[in-house]
């Protein structure tokens, strides 16, 4: 009996280990560097949040923490990632995620330049584009950021889509069923922090085209696709919510903007793609 219980005990501590190999695609003006950026850092997580701690694993994922502790916390602009030649040289960040429920998620992540999904939609043919196509075919899962108020380019972004589709369905299958997180970023702004725990909802009414590729997709039953909402910044109150972020600009290729405070910088569903990525269940806590 007593030694019973030590197994019981013993089980209790064990952590739920899962994880993923993941590719970041999505526009130039997506979000996907700050994204990443306030993924490694993970400021200001509250006593009460699900998230226990991230840890950054290596090298690039260490620069990663400097580079947003230097710039981001300052109110400056982060640098875009650029294309690289090479598709080798794409850095590969590895986080060690722990939650409160005792599961730990280990993601290999690498954050693509906006420039592989504009190629995606305009170029044909392109040796280096075949090369970052190949590359994103060994990922075990796709987060596909989207600038939630970049609606006005849902027929490029379904174009670019029917692209990338079409080479997973081409790619060897016995990878098994891949997932797709289509995650909308930048859901600080009003419109979109209203629908943050509807992330279908905003894919239907805002990017009908894109919506309706990935559905298509899916129906073939060779993928899974779920829709989040992120936001890299966060809002400032809970009962009359204002964006934490400064806008720069705004126009057809979406919001681009700074922190406001970062003192009170509380990024918002950084990790519910990842732990979808990970183990094909959403969880609800990782969504307040």
């Amino acid at each position: 009996m007593f030694k019973n219980i030590l197994n019981k005990l013993s089980n209790k501590s064990e952590y739920v280990e899962e994880n993923a190999s993941i590719r970041v695609i999505g526009d130039r003006q997506s979000g996907k560097t700050s994204y990443m950026a306030s993924l490694a850092y993970y400021p200001n997580a509250s006593s009460d949040s699900f998230v226990q701690s991230i840890i950054p694993i290596g090298e690039d994922a260490e620069n990663l923490v400097t580079q947003a502790q230097n710039i981001l916390e300052q109110g400056l602009e982060l640098e875009p990632t650029m294309l690289n030649a090479n598709i080798d040289e794409v850095k590969d960040y590895t986080l060690n995620i722990t939650l409160v429920n005792q599961v730990k998620l280990t993601i290999n992540c690498k954050d693509y330049a906006g420039e592989f999904f504009s190629d995606l939609m305009y170029k044909i043919g392109d040796s280096l584009l075949d090369d970052y196509l190949d590359d994103c075919l060994q990922a075990t899962g796709i987060m596909l950021l989207i600038d939630g108020t970049s609606h006005r380019k849902d027929s490029e972004y379904a174009n670019g889509l029917d692209k990338f589709l079409l080479a997973l369905n081409q790619a060897d299958l016995d990878k098994g069923k891949r997932r797709i997180a289509v995650t909308f970023s930048k859901c600080e702004q009003s419109e979109l922090w209203i629908n943050r725990q509807s992330g279908e909802k905003i894919a239907n009414n805002r990017f009908p085209q894109l919506y309706r590729r990935l559905q298509a997709w899916q129906k073939m039953k060779i993928g899974e696709v779920s829709y989040f909402t992120t936001s890299s910044f966060g809002v400032l109150g809970s009962q009359f919510p204002e964006p934490n972020s400064q806008k720069i600009s705004r126009g057809r290729e979406g919001t681009k903007s700074i922190i406001k405070n970062p003192r009170r910088w509380r990024p918002y569903g950084l990790v519910s793609p990842i732990y979808w990525l990970c183990t094909g269940k959403r969880n609800a806590k990782l969504e307040e």
